[in-house]
């Protein structure tokens, strides 16, 4: 054999080892990657086809009153789920027939989704449904009846802008969420949204084992299990049944009632009306009865307490009072005259009283609420001091309150107009409707109370929340709402004492007087704020007692007219409920302020004109 031959020879051995020993490496990285790189991955894979994993979603939380009252709770529901791997279009059309869906919302529902793992189709199903579904049973292969729960309302429980309701995870939320699965309830308003991580609770497993035509063979070993842990239970601020007697004086009305603690910013009331029942929003929510929510045109979906803005009317006088004697820009003493009307320029402004107010300071400009006064006061001030006092009581910002989707509002500066109308396109006019709390100033009645609050506590605000603790029942341990000390800086007590007595005279004596309450020294000013769209929104806040505050609280009626005439009695009622159940019986005495004598404790307390100081007509603001 030459050497040619030979080489030959060679370079083919070599290639053959070569290629024998790529194919051997090639075996053992394939094994290697098999069964042990990838071991978990296809171990996955085997048990998809014997072992069925079923989600044990767990028991939403309860949300209770202050008292521990059960205010939202649970009952038992079926929901209907589908393997997709073995859901044919056999069975499809089936279950479309049962469940009376089109099919494409099945295409929807288990689009993306691991074909071994069970997808929702349709939760609180009906119980003639069950039957069907049970006396079909064996021709819907990979079709699951599994029990879930549902929100519960008790009778006489409403107030549905507090609490929320729960839906199903939209698919954008399921793309941008991983805690949630496409099919799953969380929380979508209210509370049930501000608290769904807390109120949904953690999901467990179940491993059941199935034979090659999808059945159930039952749990394959109860340890490898992974038990589900109940969402924890909301502990609210308020006593539920202070809120029914809230809610039960705005039957019929447009608007908003809230109350808070100003000792702490807890709310003791919360009320956003026209509402809904929200038993309608549990479980399956009817297209007819989300699309008569939607379209009614009193919007009952709508939380006026955090999400509607108004001017505050009058109200609002007690800025541009602050702002002035803060800055020295007046003394209480300085007096404006009121024929009835102001004159700006070639525009006449009236005031609410035709016949004039005379001259007056303002202690009596406050006490009587005179437009024309506050309307030569806001010229006085300027816009730029105007707004900087509005900004210091925190308007045009949010409170932080726990409930979801609060609005801002408006402080209109310089700035603002110069945008909106350009440098030479606005007037003193403007200013001078501001302050008297029109034009472009919008405020929430959540900012209205916190306001009052301020007022109440000489310039200190908390953080208003409508939770006080969460109670996580595995771990026996409460979590407190982490309240928020706020300061309104640079104004004096003298400044604040000034604006307290002038509102306790507001309600004894002005134009408040339905305001006032036997036996409590209570604080207010009224409002009527013009609206382009109609009749005048009627406004109230107030704070009791003087000395001491340990309630403030804001109402508007929506297009009620007299603040003084509508909005101002509501509270008056609502504060004597609150002292009367909670304060009188605390104490051995109360002074009457509007008789001079003691009131008894056990002396049951009626509302009569006479019992309170004199009451203005209706018109007053």
């Amino acid at each position: 054999m030459n050497n040619i031959s030979y080489q030959k020879l060679q370079n083919k051995k070599l290639i053959f080892n070569a290629v024998v020993l790529f194919t051997f490496v090639m075996l053992a990285y394939g094994f290697f990657n098999i069964q042990i790189a990838s071991r978990d991955k296809y171990y996955r894979i085997a048990l998809e086809n014997s072992v069925r994993e079923l989600t044990q979603y767990p028991i939403r939380g309860t949300i209770r009153d202050r008292t521990g009252r059960i205010l939202v709770d649970n009952r038992p529901a079926f929901m209907v789920s589908v393997i997709p791997r073995q859901f044919s279009p056999e069975t499809r059309m089936s279950l479309s027939s049962l469940l009376q869906l089109p099919v494409e919302n099945f295409k929807e529902k288990i689009k993306e989704r691991n074909s071994f793992r069970p997808a929702i189709i349709q939760h609180d199903v009906d119980y003639q449904t069950l039957i069907n579904l049970e006396e079909e049973r064996y021709n819907l292969p990979g079709v699951l009846v599994e029990a879930e729960s549902k929100r519960f309302y008790p009778a006489g429980v409403y107030s549905p802008h507090i609490f929320g309701y729960v839906g199903e995870v939209s698919p954008k939320e399921a793309q941008t969420r991983k805690d949630v699965e496409p099919g799953e309830l969380i929380g979508k308003s209210g509370l049930e949204f501000s608290y769904d991580a807390n109120l949904r609770g953690v999901k467990g497993v179940t491993f059941v084992g199935v034979d090659a035509e999808g059945r159930d063979l039952g749990m394959i070993d109860s340890k490898r299990n992974i038990e589900s842990i109940p969402g924890m239970d909301i502990y609210l601020t308020l006593d539920y049944s202070f809120q029914q007697f809230a809610e039960s004086l705005m039957v019929d009305k447009q608007g908003a009632i809230i109350a808070l603690d100003p000792r702490n910013g807890k709310i003791l009331a919360f009320v956003s009306k026209p509402d809904f029942d929200p038993r309608n929003m549990t479980g399956k929510i009817l297209p007819e009865v989300w699309n008569e929510l939607q379209n009614n045109p009193a919007h009952p979906l709508f939380n006026r307490v955090t999400q509607s803005t108004y001017p505050p009317g009058s109200t609002y006088k007690l800025v541009a009072a602050i702002a002035a004697l803060q800055e020295n820009i007046i003394s209480p003493e300085w007096s404006a005259y009121c024929p009835g009307y102001f004159r700006l320029g070639n525009k006449v402004i009236k005031c609410w009283n035709a016949k004039g107010h005379g001259r007056i300071s303002l202690p009596q400009a406050i006490r009587g609420s005179c437009n024309v006064y506050f309307y030569q006061l806001g010229l006085k001030i300027g816009l730029d001091v105007w707004s900087k006092y509005s900004q210091k009581f925190f308007f045009g910002q949010t409170t932080g309150t726990d409930l979801p989707n609060e609005t801002k509002g408006l402080v209109p500066t310089v700035e603002f107009f110069n945008k909106r109308y350009g440098r030479i396109g606005w007037t003193k006019g403007n200013l001078a409707n501001l302050a008297i709390g029109q034009g472009e100033l919008l405020v929430t009645p959540l900012q209205m109370a916190q306001f009052a609050m301020i007022l109440a506590n000489k310039g200190t605000a908390y953080t208003p929340h409508i939770t006080d603790y969460i109670y996580d029942k595995v771990n026996n341990t409460r979590i407190y709402f982490p309240t928020k000390t706020n300061h309104v800086e640079g104004i004096s007590d003298q400044t604040y004492d000034f604006i307290r007595t002038a509102m306790f005279n507001v309600v004894n004596g002005g134009t408040g007087g339905r305001g006032a309450v036997r036996g409590i020294q209570v604080a207010g000013k009224t409002g009527t704020a013009q609206n382009p769209h109609g009749d005048d929104h009627a406004w109230f806040i107030s704070f009791a007692p003087l000395e001491n505050p340990t309630i403030a609280i804001a109402v508007l009626i929506e297009n009620g007219g007299s603040g003084g005439a509508i909005a101002a009695p509501i509270a008056g009622l609502c504060l004597e409920k609150f002292f009367y159940n909670q304060i009188l019986p605390r104490v051995a005495a109360v002074k009457d302020t509007t008789r001079g004598d003691s009131l008894k404790t056990d002396t049951p307390i009626k509302r009569d004109s006479t019992d309170t100081q004199t009451v203005l007509q209706d018109s007053l603001p």
